[in-house]
């Protein structure tokens, strides 16, 4: 029989350890390496991924016209949790899985989010752009204990934010119209997205949404806002409307905002050109054990898979 082929089509993989290239070979699979150094394009994907049985995906696109190129493709294993980058309906229609590495991202996100809160409530990105200027500048921050912040969306990450939160004494306002649970954790209240927008000093996002829905922050909500308040998004960067964003810093009306994910990427719009804006290159499930931890996961979905086959 015939070893079935994956393809890694990441760019960073196995740099920490070998396990899940591994447990592939192992297990009987012909693999094959993402060998550019770089994001695959769209029209790249039917050339290079032809003969391919499965794929472990980073974040390059799958659409329906990609899909139906690739009639041998029975599984696309994500390096992550978001599947905005793949047409799920098309993908159900050609009878491919599409299979996610969720409780590992967890930890790692929520982290990072808490870490750019902190780094907001103390002027870290005005701190860092005055003493590059030569300026040495005293900003007044503030406690977290102080403010009320406000979760958009309470799912496995937005429950581990509430807790590291709760644990510096912050007020949580959360918005999240799929949470039934009657039980919520201490220092915890729940309310529509209005309620979240003119009552919070920090608005951090993590909604589980696909790229057609739109923005869920656009002009109007970002005017909804206090005045001075944050944002922080480490979530999906579709849900923010980045132009009205860049105005909303520029008049000052938001003080700050920190970013971790993008309409497009690598970004190159104007939020780049403004001081108070904290950015990061899409990292944050990037440590080295949550790294390892999803590059294993990733990897055992396939062999899962084709085991049940």
């Amino acid at each position: 029989m015939k070893k079935p082929t994956v393809y890694v089509a990441l760019q960073q993989f196995c740099g920490e350890n070998e396990a899940p290239l591994k447990l592939l070979t192992e297990t009987g699979f012909n693999v094959k390496r993402n060998t550019l150094g770089r994001r695959l394009k769209r029209e790249e994907l039917p050339e290079i991924l032809a003969g391919a049985d499965a794929v472990l995906a980073g974040l390059e696109p799958y659409d329906a016209k990609t899909l139906a190129a690739l009639p041998k493709l029975r599984c696309i294993s994500r390096c992550g949790v978001g599947t905005d980058s793949i047409d799920l309906e098309a993908a159900k229609r050609r009878g491919i899985a599409v299979r996610v590495t969720r409780e590992e991202t967890i930890e790692p996100v929520a982290q990072m989010t808490v870490a750019m809160i902190l780094a907001l409530a103390r002027n870290f990105p005005m701190h860092y752009a005055d003493f590059h200027a030569g300026l040495w500048v005293k900003r007044t921050g503030c406690l977290i204990s102080d403010w009320t912040i406000g979760l958009v969306g309470f799912g496995r990450i937005g429950r581990c934010v509430a807790a590291l939160l709760h644990a510096f004494g912050a007020r949580i306002l959360l918005h999240d119209p799929r949470f039934l649970d009657g039980t919520l954790p201490p220092g915890t209240r729940s309310g529509a997205l209005e309620d979240l927008l003119s009552g919070c000093d920090l608005i951090s996002l993590h909604a589980d949404s696909r790229a057609q829905d739109g923005p869920l922050l656009g002009k109007k909500e970002f005017a909804a806002m206090k005045k001075g308040a944050y944002l922080v998004n480490t979530a999906r960067g579709h849900l923010v409307d980045e132009k009205a964003l860049y105005e909303a810093l520029k008049s000052g009306h938001l003080a700050a905002a920190a970013i971790d994910v993008y309409t497009a990427e690598p970004y190159e719009g104007d939020l780049a050109k403004l001081p108070q804006v904290l950015a990061t290159p899409h990292v944050s499930t990037l440590t080295r054990s949550s790294r390892a931890a999803m590059e294993l996961s990733c990897a055992r979905n396939v062999v899962e898979f084709f085991q049940k086959k």
